[in-house]
């Protein structure tokens, strides 16, 4: 079919106009880092070229919602966009665009600070979206142009992994939190290493979540199992309520009973829920608790104290806390007994602190620990490195009863049970006999049991954090900011969640957004 000449033009301006107006996105836009401590760090390693900004500022990352942005925009942008990020406190947003062209003039309301470098024409163009925005804005965005370097010097020694976790460490918000985390780029193999275990830790202090089962499967798909030790597994391991029964029976053998944890398996922490009653009724009456900060255990001992912040790192997680929880109301002191002395061997400040706070006190108690992965071996190293539970052992002739959740953690999933235990005297094998059994954890996060439950509609347009915290435990309306969640996950928009809420008291609902934002608050009662 023949085209006139004016169907012709018609369709020659429509392709003009169409193309003439799709954004302009710079190709090395995707390789922007954006690393958030006190300020966001802006990292291009392709285009070897950094800047800092407030921490305030929210940036696109997405392709296509920047493509959104840039056609929305009220003055048109001549150049490619590398990044574009908006604030909300005043409100304004701002572009950096390259290009190898001549400057173009915006607006008079548009500020505009540019430089050229390499022949290559960096531009950071603000916006302020009211009047009242315009000076800070235009601070804002001198500062933002005065730290761009671009050439060999541009690399930053910015921040790592852990410092992201020490700025947040007496925060609850874990899913803002496991977000900046995401988002933190990785130059070698041992900060992708210490991310991860990061994110472990922060997803699992979320409770059942999708982003959990993620890093876990990520961490667990390197293990293979070895069928000697699968088969004796298979052969020697007594499971579920004769567990419990088996620890409690050796346990009345013994003054001390040493549990191990991986402190991003959060289930660990339910294996000492399900003995903490039984072992009170046959004399235990100390927990020690290697995750509680200095002298925490003094203020956990008064009368109507509960887990804070403050209280620990790990004590943070909904699990543990509970845990604290739990022992109080059944009669337990606490004990803090990391080594805090920095002239001292870990291990040897362990065991000191452990013993000279029970049976230096009280010789004929009873003392249930919970500690990190190999403190609680009986034996040292093929290198001669002793552990805190071996030094206990051969300093103060106290013989432990070792459990360990953590050395055959991988095979767990080779039992159809919540839990198993094997004696290590099955396994010929130096390290697996340097405890007296194996407990395979495979126990499911379910606050469910025993309590009501209030069902609750995320009505927002993103998942979000919620979290709920008992009444007696707020004291103020910002109270929540330092204490303890007895329960939190995460919830899909238009997700209904049932909740676990105790008959006896009432309970504060809280939910966050991913950048920490308070969406929701209510307080929740049987009866509403």
């Amino acid at each position: 079919m023949a085209i006139n000449k004016t169907t012709k033009f018609i369709l020659v301006s429509f392709i003009i106009l169409f193309f003439g107006c799709t954004p302009k996105i710079s190709e090395h836009f995707e390789h922007n880092n954006y690393i958030k401590n006190y300020s966001i760090h802006i990292v291009n390693d392709s285009l070897e070229l950094y800047f800092k900004s407030p921490a305030d500022i929210i940036y696109t990352t997405d392709k296509n919602e920047l493509k959104k942005v840039i056609r929305h925009s009220k003055f048109k942008l001549k150049h490619s966009v590398l990044a574009y990020g908006k604030t909300d406190e005043p409100p304004y947003e701002y572009f950096v665009a390259t290009s190898k062209n001549n400057k173009h003039n915006y607006p008079k309301n548009i500020i505009v600070f540019d430089t050229l470098i390499n022949n290559r024409l960096i531009q950071f163009i603000g916006n302020p979206l009211t009047e009242n925005s315009k000076n800070t804005l235009e601070i804002d965005l001198r500062n933002i142009f005065k730290s761009l370097e671009v050439g060999k010097s541009y690399r930053k020694e910015i921040s790592t992994v852990m410092d992201i976790v020490k700025k947040h460490q007496n925060s609850n918000k874990f899913f803002a939190i496991l977000n900046e985390l995401s988002e933190f780029p990785t130059y070698d193999k041992q900060e992708e290493w210490t991310k991860l275990q990061m994110q472990l830790t922060f997803s699992s202090f979320l409770g059942n979540n999708k982003f959990y089962d993620k890093h876990l499967t990520d961490l667990e798909s390197r293990f293979k199992p070895n069928d000697t030790i699968s088969k004796l597994i298979e052969k020697y391991s007594v499971f579920d309520s004769k567990v419990i029964d088996t620890i409690v029976l050796e346990a009345e053998k013994h003054k001390i009973v040493m549990i191990n944890e991986n402190h991003f398996y959060p289930n660990h922490r339910l294996l000492i829920s399900d003995l903490l009653k039984q072992l009170k009724k046959i004399g235990y009456s100390y927990l020690a608790l290697e995750a509680l900060n200095i002298k925490q255990d003094s203020l956990l001992n008064l009368d109507d104290s509960y887990p804070t912040l403050k209280t620990g790192f790990y004590t943070s997680e909904q699990n543990y806390s509970n845990v604290i929880r739990q022992a109080k109301e059944l009669g337990y002191e606490f004990i803090a007994y990391e080594n805090s002395d920095l002239n001292k061997n870990r291990e040897v400040g362990q065991a000191e602190n452990l013993y000279n706070k029970t049976f230096k006190l009280n010789p004929d108690c009873k003392v249930l620990v919970l500690a990190g992965i190999d403190h609680i071996l009986e034996k040292p190293t093929k290198r001669g490195k002793e552990w805190m539970a071996s030094i206990f052992k051969e300093k103060y002739n106290i013989d432990p009863l070792t459990i360990s959740q953590t050395h055959l953690n991988s095979y767990r999933k080779e039992i159809n049970t919540t839990y198993g235990i094997i004696n290590s005297k099955h396994f010929n094998n130096d390290r697996l006999q340097s405890v007296d059994y194996f407990v395979l954890n495979n126990k499911i996060n379910n606050l469910t049991e025993n309590l009501h439950t209030f069902s609750y509609l995320n009505k927002s347009e993103n998942e979000v954090q919620i979290v709920l915290f008992y009444e007696n435990e707020i004291l103020n309306k910002y109270d929540f900011h330092n204490k303890v969640p007895y329960f939190t996950s995460i919830v899909k928009s238009g997700e209904k969640y049932n909740l676990s809420i105790n008959k006896n008291c009432k309970v504060y609902l809280y939910t966050f957004d991913k950048n920490g934002k308070r969406i929701d608050k209510q307080l929740i009662t049987l009866t509403n």
